[in-house]
């Protein structure tokens, strides 16, 4: 593989051997013995302007997953959790750069680690959250469906977004619902207003809860449309989702999902428009037919 790849963009490995130190003998030292690698994703530090990314290892096991994270002039870290003590998974799309970030429990403690990596080799991580998302449900060999009933569903959806399905779907799963929601603006002015909530759907499969929305724009200036440029996808498995809440704050409504793993949990906030409360309340109940006003245990982290 020539130099500059390997400089630039994430690479699939055949072995730990290939991955260059200090990350090589990290992982090496992780790993238990013979133990059976199912995708191994070495990803350069990625430097910009203002900070430097670590140069990270993912490998995706039988039953776990690793990764191992570092700079040249920093000791390598390791994260590893098994598949019953994840939570839930999120990958972003926005230009150039990509984000694959884990939500984990380990020691009764719920943690997350982030893999950065530049989008032109994003379909090496797509691969590896099919993998987490099917080791999370304990399913093995997921074969790859043609959904054909999801085209009456995304048919009403902006193209971005029918086209966001179709890409972040768990390939071996059929959409069931979904639920749009534009930008919920607040500011009387036109040309002076902050979002609150950046347009999203809802994507109920069978066995996840997909959640995709666009970047949130931060400045209050608003001259001309407003280009957006990519997309953020929370993969939250059913077996994972506990409870559901929804709270209400001016025109603004949020969506706290409770979910639980082995040891320990976290809560998930989706902010949409308090208008659309009925139906997203509607829709949750489709995903988890149980009491939605039921309360989140105060001591469960919350992740935005």
């Amino acid at each position: 593989m020539k130099k500059d790849f390997w400089d630039r963009f994430a690479s699939k490995l055949k072995s730990v051997d290939e991955a260059p130190e200090p990350l090589r003998s990290a992982m090496r030292a992780a790993l238990k013995p013979n133990e059976s690698i199912r995708l191994l994703v070495f990803s350069p530090a990625n430097k910009t302007f203002d900070k430097c990314s670590p140069a990270t290892l993912l490998a995706v096991l039988d039953h776990e997953w690793t990764v191992v994270s570092g700079l040249e002039e920093i000791p390598s870290q390791v994260a590893r959790a098994e598949f019953a003590g994840t939570l839930f998974v999120e990958l972003t799309n926005i230009l150039l750069y990509g984000r694959l970030k884990i939500d984990f429990v380990s020691e009764g403690v719920t943690q997350s680690v982030a893999i950065e990596f530049n989008t032109v080799m994003e379909r090496l991580y797509q691969e590896a959250v099919q993998l987490l998302l099917d080791g999370m449900d304990g399913v093995s060999g997921a074969i790859p469906i043609e959904d054909r009933q999801a085209g009456s569903l995304l048919r009403s959806l902006p193209l971005k977004f029918r086209n966001a399905v179709i890409e972040f779907r768990p390939v071996s799963q059929h959409v069931l619902a979904v639920l749009h929601w534009p930008a919920l603006l607040g500011g009387r002015r036109r040309w002076f207003q902050r979002e609150l909530s950046p347009e999203a759907i809802l994507v109920l499969t069978g066995r996840e809860l997909l959640f995709i929305s666009e970047e949130k724009t931060w400045s209050w200036m608003r001259i001309g449309r407003v280009n957006k440029y990519g997309s953020i996808a929370t993969h939250c498995p059913l077996s994972r989702l506990k409870r559901f809440q929804i709270n209400e704050r001016g025109p603004l409504a949020t969506l706290e999902l409770e979910l639980r793993a082995r040891q320990g949990g976290a809560k998930v906030e989706v902010p949409f428009p308090a208008a659309q409360r009925k139906e997203v309340s509607t829709f949750m109940e489709r995903a988890l037919p149980q009491d939605s006003s039921w309360p989140i245990p105060a001591n469960v982290e919350t992740q935005q």
